[in-house]
């Protein structure tokens, strides 16, 4: 079983985020994964409002983290703790997830498949801002239905829309196409996470053979488009 780090507020009304972090808890189980959230663990020995105490809680939550396969912040509201949480997994290569209703199971980055969904870690930095035209992106897993979220549906062609282009005055719609299926659809930027990196692109070939071949021209596309701006 997955073992997956919760991460939300602690410090405040103390309570009622125990009670949020045990309900999230109960919420990810159901989901076929082993939740671990720190503060109903660590609160039961180290008291938050104490300095020494609190730094104990911190340390031991991180030491949790490096146990755990993937981290999922909880809500937006990101506290001080969080912030350290984030980091750290990122300084270790630990999947991060950003569940923005956390009350809904729905939003649970939980994938159909053994393949962890793609995240915007999984896209290539900067490409959130370039043109999308004819590149393949990476679509947010909350755009599709539990009932079809995996990595191969997250990856899509960019075909035309306003929304292409990140200055789009009149409409940020994107218009896609799945490369393997031919499905169609119609979404707005802000739900494309960026550009694949080519250590994604690889990673998807190999776990789903049926996209190596229809990958492979819009592949090319990109690498062109990358020359052509480094040589301007």
């Amino acid at each position: 079983m997955k073992q997956v780090y919760l991460a939300s507020p602690f410090r405040g009304d103390y309570d009622r985020n125990i009670r949020n972090a045990v309900e999230y808890s109960r919420l990810a189980s159901e989901c076929g994964v082993l939740p671990l959230a720190p503060h109903i663990i660590f609160s039961q020995w180290c008291n938050d409002t104490i300095s020494q105490q609190r730094e104990q809680g911190l340390k031991l939550g991180l030491a949790l983290l490096e146990k755990c396969e993937e981290l999922w912040v909880m809500g937006t509201e990101i506290s001080q703790g969080m912030e350290g949480e984030i980091r750290f997994a990122q300084e270790y290569g630990i999947l991060t997830y950003y569940v923005r209703y956390p009350m809904l199971k729905e939003y649970y980055p939980v994938s159909t498949d053994e393949i962890s969904l793609l995240s915007s870690e999984d896209c290539r930095k900067g490409s959130a801002g370039k043109d999308y035209t004819d590149c393949l992106v990476v679509l947010s897993y909350e755009r599709l239905k539990p009932e079809y979220r995996n990595a191969r549906n997250q990856l899509w062609i960019a075909t035309h829309g306003p929304g292409c282009r990140a200055d789009g005055k009149f409409s940020d719609t994107v218009h896609l196409v799945h490369p393997v299926d031919r499905d169609m659809m119609a979404v707005s930027r802000r739900e494309i996470l960026g550009i694949p990196s080519e250590d994604t692109l690889e990673l998807l070939q190999s776990a789903y053979p049926d996209l190596k071949d229809r990958l492979l021209p819009h592949t090319q596309t990109l690498q062109t488009g990358e020359m052509e701006e480094l040589g301007r």
